[in-house]
């Protein structure tokens, strides 16, 4: 399906196979998940098209230097990728303490490969929605 040039070329595609989906085989939570709200989360996480700084600081002009795209959500300071959004940002910690069987000492690839899928959509969507709720406090 993919070559191995591709994936060195196309960072975003390394990305998922490394992180996402080393096999690069066909994901079942599509046909196994009947939310398309959830549906629609999982996607946006495991393609990395959601709308978390480390994403949006490359649409700009000029780019936002990589150590610059950090939260605003907490006052850590980190750089809000999928591992802060998911798995370490403070703001969402009453969220994940309500998932602790997904979310207790795991990291990223774990997460994102488990076979959970309605648990897991389920601590997406309220993550998504905790976030849009303090974003637009903040705006």
């Amino acid at each position: 399906m993919w070559c191995e040039k591709d994936l060195v070329a196309k960072i975003k595609l390394g990305y998922y196979k490394k992180v996402i989906n080393p096999t690069l085989e066909d994901q079942n939570y599509l046909s196994i998940l009947t939310s398309s709200k959830k549906k629609m989360n999982m996607a946006k996480i495991r393609m990395n098209s959601r709308e978390l700084h480390s994403e949006t600081g490359r649409w700009v002009v000029p780019k936002t230097p990589w150590m610059e795209r950090i939260c605003h959500i907490c006052e850590d300071r980190n750089i809000v990728d999928e591992n802060h959004f998911l798995l370490e940002c403070p703001a969402y910690n009453d969220i994940r303490s309500q998932f602790h069987n997904l979310c207790y000492n795991i990291d990223l690839p774990s997460l994102l490969q488990c076979q959970n899928y309605s648990d897991l959509g389920k601590l997406l969507s309220k993550i998504f929605e905790h976030r849009n709720k303090i974003s637009n406090q903040i705006k």
